[in-house]
């Protein structure tokens, strides 16, 4: 008998210690169980941020420039990164005199810049022609000697500017992107500013060329 009782009460100690055990590991898996679903709703809780790409990051930014000449509108226009030319002149709105074939619709556009849109000038029979074409031609600028219809380097386009003792049409060319970067010359020497017209340059066409606004 006394040894019966010896080992029940050694099964009863080893039953103890398995309940004890399997508590410790319900409280464990509560414990992870409960972890897991705390995360789960912090991230369904907290809004996810895309990443931002750079076309998104661009189409924030925008460009302003300055129109102004034979446009419908002349002031401040913003323009989305990466613009042209023909996004300004789109918004500005351009006049009926307005010389486009001065202009390069595709030339793109910087922050800060400044734009002249040419207007076209009446040619010697009394019609309005365009500044891009050969009005007055070079013939009669050459032949006339001191011209009084002298071609106005603030307004002229690259056919008329060509028609000029000493220019051609990439100095023409170099003129145009130069009064549309620095706006318009002050005075005719001012030519002398742009790339390929030094002094003796200039003094074959200082007889044929003015100023004005």
């Amino acid at each position: 008998m006394e040894n019966n009782n010896k080992i029940y009460n050694k099964l009863q100690k080893h039953l103890w210690g398995v309940k004890k055990v399997d508590r410790k590991l319900k409280y464990l898996w509560w414990g992870v169980l409960g972890a897991l679903v705390l995360a789960a709703g912090i991230k369904f809780l907290l809004p996810v941020k895309s990443p931002v790409t750079i076309e998104e990051a661009q189409g924030d930014r925008e460009i302003v420039v300055y129109v102004t000449g034979a446009v419908n509108y002349s002031g401040l226009i913003h323009l989305p990164l990466d613009s042209r030319l023909e996004d300004a002149l789109k918004k500005a709105g351009l006049r009926t005199d307005a010389d486009i074939e001065a202009l390069n619709p595709a030339q793109k556009l910087k922050d800060g810049q400044k734009i002249i849109v040419p207007s076209k000038l009446p040619a010697e029979n009394g019609q309005t022609g365009s500044t891009g074409s050969a009005s007055p031609s070079s013939a009669s600028l050459s032949s006339a000697g001191v011209n009084s219809s002298r071609v106005n380097i603030n307004t002229a386009g690259a056919g008329e500017l060509d028609s000029i003792p000493g220019i051609g049409p990439a100095i023409a060319q170099r003129i145009i992107d130069y009064r549309m970067k620095n706006g318009l010359f002050s005075s005719p020497e001012e030519i002398q500013n742009v790339s390929g017209i030094g002094p003796k340059t200039y003094e074959k066409m200082a007889p044929y060329i003015t100023v004005g606004h």
